[in-house]
């Protein structure tokens, strides 16, 4: 219980900071007369939607600032990312209906009136900041969720988002509405602005400056496979100390490569001083990694995630790695110096060419006796699933079950656990694909 509590408290506390400003709504005016025709109805169901809009979209600025304690208050990152992309477009759901239920009203004269409404430039100068405003949230969130562009294109894009808010903002300030007229409601709003517009721009534009990076080197560099390659790193500075299981946001800080952060999980143990990554290629930050050299230094901001064997309450376990999701396992499996823990790790992958780290897994699972490595090659024997997986650690619903992988992989293989009724608190992922 208290597990499941942790893992829902961040979720739980920006639901009640966005539901706040519509509690204090209900006590502005009476409510027969918010509702006492369907003009009325209409046009309380559009400040409705406009206040939880602009709730959400200011947490939704704070959530993207990847601030250290996040990860910790929503029980992981890869969480609060997740959440980030439902809010903004929940966000974006409410904001687009604000002005929709608004220009209800006008209907009754004409459709051009409702339609004048609804464009810029067209009445008071308050009214055309919001058009804007939602205009271009539509255009930078249809990015985010449907165009395929480059990384450092999609991040610069996302960061006009805080560009997008102020001017929201100002139609905040500006427009007549219970918010100017309620100083309560107004403070409030002016607060959660505040937060948001502060975290937008430090992720922005400051975090760089006030981050506290760890820096390594180079030691060698291998390449696994054709797409998979293996960064070995020393320390060139102060040790990033870590769970088995974490990731860290990489930096390259070698002249000429592009110095934006990406996420990858140690396949290292805590215990060891240096640090080892293995990257599979999947565009075009990591196929640049081969122009990197012994010697290079990286920056490393972390670590994050809550994804660990130590942190589920049942010591008889099932790991699940599908690709290069395994490397947080090596981690775990290299960890696995005591106690009793009993696991059976599933390596799945296309074909042997692919598992490059079976090898070292099994090395470890000749120490530790516990543990049984469970290679699942799909050229071979079709994709894995849960029904194959609980008949051969003879049963899932007693067992906590720890999955990391492609998104597509790990959702198919927690609908088919869910559906043998393994409870859902006994399933955990890591989502190692982050922006």
């Amino acid at each position: 219980m208290l597990l499941i509590f942790k893992k829902h408290i961040g979720w739980l506390t920006v639901l009640a900071l966005a539901l706040l400003p519509i509690v204090r709504w209900f006590f502005i005016a009476p409510l027969d007369a918010r509702f006492f025709d369907i003009n009325a109805v209409m046009t309380s169901l559009g400040q409705v939607s406009g206040l939880l809009g602009m709730a959400l979209f200011s947490l939704n600025l704070f959530l993207a600032s990847r601030l250290k304690f996040l990860d910790k208050y929503f029980y992981g990152l890869s969480r609060v990312y997740n959440y980030h992309r439902a809010i903004g477009a929940l966000a974006l759901s409410f904001l687009l209906f604000h002005p929709l239920f608004l220009a209800f009203k006008y209907l009754r004269f004409s459709l051009r009136a409702a339609a004048l409404f609804l464009l810029p430039f067209t009445g008071d100068p308050a009214l055309t900041y919001g058009i804007i405003a939602l205009v271009l949230m539509i255009i930078l969130l249809s990015i985010t969720f449907y165009a395929k562009i480059k990384y450092h294109l999609w991040k610069m894009s996302h960061k006009f988002m805080t560009l997008v808010f102020i001017l929201a903002l100002l139609h905040v300030i500006f427009i007549s509405s219970d918010i100017s007229r309620d100083y309560i409601l107004r403070y409030y709003i002016l607060a959660l602005a505040a937060i948001g517009l502060t975290a937008g721009f430090y992720r922005a534009f400051l975090a760089g400056f006030f981050n506290k990076d760890f820096n390594y080197k180079i030691i060698n560099i291998r390449r696994l496979n054709p797409a998979t390659v293996e960064l070995n790193l020393e320390p060139a500075g102060k040790i990033m100390k870590f769970q088995a299981g974490q990731f860290a946001f990489l930096s390259l800080k070698s002249p000429g490569l592009n110095p934006e952060s990406h996420p990858f999980s140690m396949a290292s143990a805590p215990k060891e001083e240096n640090l080892r990554f293995v990257i599979k290629a999947l565009g075009d930050y990591t196929g640049r990694l081969e122009n990197l050299r012994a010697g290079d230094l990286i920056a490393l901001a972390g670590p994050f995630g809550k994804f660990s064997y130590k942190n589920v309450v049942n010591k008889n376990q099932i790991w699940i790695a599908g690709g290069v999701g395994i490397t947080p396992f090596l981690s775990m499996a290299k960890d696995l110096t005591g106690g009793d823990y009993k696991v059976d790790l599933y390596y799945c992958a296309k074909d042997k060419t692919e598992a490059v780290l079976i090898e070292d897994l099994k090395k470890i699972a000749a120490i530790y006796s516990n543990l049984r490595i469970m290679p699942w090659f799909s050229d071979n024997s079709g994709r894995i699933s849960a029904e194959k997986i609980a008949e051969l650690s003879r049963g899932a619903n007693d067992k906590d079950i720890l999955i990391c992988g492609p998104a597509l992989f790990m959702q198919s293989l927690e609908e088919q656990f869910l559906r043998m009724e393994v409870p859902a608190a006994r399933i955990h992922w890591e989502n190692f694909n982050l922006i």
